[in-house]
């Protein structure tokens, strides 16, 4: 059965319209903060915009921040005009719709036909995952663009652009390390030496003073006792290293199934996933993008978190290099039952969290909702109208009670990336830790919301609650208030 081409452009419209719709609901969600990286990222901007740096303001002392800052530097000059959600999510929302756009274009670039390219473009806006980074104040829908961009010029011989792009991608997030090593390997394999020299020293130039920075921070953070390993090389015992190492492969093998499914992943989809892309891998290779989708992905085996987010802004090059293999296949009915197929599932996992973000507020994370918004509203709504001005609150979500209260607040925690993902008891933090943190911060006020879907959730209620029960911590009446929304006041501090 074969479609003419009126019904495949009528199905092709129905599929964007739907996407569109999905996307203007997230859009027009109201929350902040309940992702916690969007909350951060908004902190940060305000603070810049504000004149303070970048900086943490919403700590009792503040201090500096330790992720690259151009998305944070761009969001605060949309927060110069507006801190309105609709107008602040215009930037993900418009570096995701460039992002589509160009890899489009580098898909074409690269060898796809129009009809493979729109399809790989659509397949990719329609998984959950990036529809969660699209529609909220998250750094991976500019660094998919500028990493898009760059390989673009790449591709297109302009060595200069090459390396400005690839370093402001670093500056979002630093697995753009990757893509620079890529780009100088491609340039040296095609004898463009001259290129290679540009490259390296506009990428290196742009890179190299936040690198330094960084290096600063992280050691007087060690000095001070402060500093948690983000990556293998430090802070980690051996086997722990191994432990994170095995974790990480398994899951960047198993990511593409993950973000096309929205979350579901399981042993044999993984072997499946390393069948697949060896036979393809082995019936047709391509330099650009494969050199750069191994560095890309030998990268983030290093960091001590779990990659699947990461692994959104190379998504449909991950699914060019298996498309470009299948679309050879002579059984033409059964490619097209495989493409409706691989269609049908984005569609679904976005569609089915469709209800959940009416109700809650905002789109769930592939780990489902935090927080209900409107019952989180009204916890910030009584802690302005009850607390003083300048109490000190701890919340898990802290940007966000920050940015809706006024108040200054501490998570009580630094959080450990290997104890939170990779051990196998998941602990973040135990009571003395959190009784030690409201000491130093002078604490009033503890805000409890379910946490839902978050690793560290379990132990911050349990410390919460073993405090509660040790006096510490005393409810504080909320009239209509959700059970499971709670404030919580600070007593017997000799030091008050």
């Amino acid at each position: 059965m074969t479609l003419n081409r009126r019904a495949q452009r009528a199905i092709t419209i129905a599929f964007f319209a739907l996407l569109t719709v999905a996307y203007a609901i997230s859009w027009f969600a109201p929350a902040v903060g309940l992702h916690y990286d969007d909350g951060a990222w908004l902190v940060a901007a305000k603070a810049i915009a504000a004149g303070h740096g970048y900086t943490v303001e919403s700590l009792p002392d503040p201090a500096q921040q330790t992720s690259p800052p151009l998305f944070a530097a761009i969001l605060a000059l949309f927060a110069l005009v507006s801190r309105q959600p609709a107008w602040l999510k215009l930037l993900p929302l418009g570096c995701t719709a460039g992002w589509l756009a160009l890899t489009r274009k580098l898909l074409l670039k690269m060898g796809a036909s129009r009809n493979d390219a729109l399809w790989l473009v659509g397949l990719t806006a329609a998984c959950p995952m990036v529809l969660l980074l699209g529609t909220n104040l998250m750094a991976e829908s500019l660094f998919a663009l500028l990493v898009t961009a760059a390989l673009l010029m790449l591709l297109e011989g302009h060595a200069l652009a090459t390396g400005i792009l690839a370093a402001l991608a670093t500056l979002t997030q630093t697995a753009g390390v990757a893509l620079i090593v890529a780009c100088i390997f491609t340039l040296v394999a095609r004898r463009r030496f001259r290129g290679a020299v540009i490259f390296t020293a506009v990428s290196m130039a742009m890179v190299a003073p936040w690198f330094g920075w960084s290096l600063a921070q992280a050691a007087r953070d060690y000095a001070n006792h402060t500093y948690v390993a983000s990556t293998l090389f430090t802070g980690l015992d051996a086997n722990e290293r191994l432990v994170v190492l095995g974790r990480n492969l398994y899951l960047v093998i198993a990511s593409p199934s993950s973000l096309l499914t929205g979350g579901w992943s399981g042993t044999p989809a993984m072997i499946s996933t390393v069948v697949v892309l060896l036979w393809s891998l082995f019936v047709r290779r391509q330099f650009l993008p494969d050199l750069f989708i191994a560095l890309y992905c030998i990268a983030l085996l290093f960091r001590t978190s779990p990659p699947q987010r990461l692994i959104a802004p190379i998504l449909p090059l991950a699914l060019w290099l298996v498309w470009r293999v299948f679309r050879l296949m002579r059984l033409r009915e059964a490619l097209a039952a495989l493409v409706v197929v691989i269609t049908v599932l984005p569609l679904w996992a976005t569609a089915i969290r469709l209800p959940a973000m009416v109700s809650n507020g905002y789109f769930p994370s592939d780990s489902g909702p935090a927080d209900n918004w409107h019952d989180t509203r009204n916890l910030f709504a009584f802690i302005r109208d009850n607390t003083p001005e300048q109490s000190v609150l701890l919340a898990n979500f802290d940007p966000a009670f920050y940015l809706n209260t006024g108040r200054k607040t501490i998570r009580g925690f630094v959080p450990n990336g290997f104890e939170l993902y990779y051990a196998e008891r998941k602990t973040a933090l135990t009571p003395d830790q959190l009784s030690r943190a409201i000491l130093h911060s002078r604490v009033r006020y503890v805000a409890l919301t379910p946490d839902r879907g978050l690793p560290e959730s379990e132990s911050f209620h349990k410390s919460v609650e073993a405090l509660e029960h040790g006096g510490v911590l005393i409810p504080v009446s909320m009239p209509g208030g959700s059970p499971d929304y709670r404030l919580l006041q600070v007593v017997g501090d000799p030091r008050r």
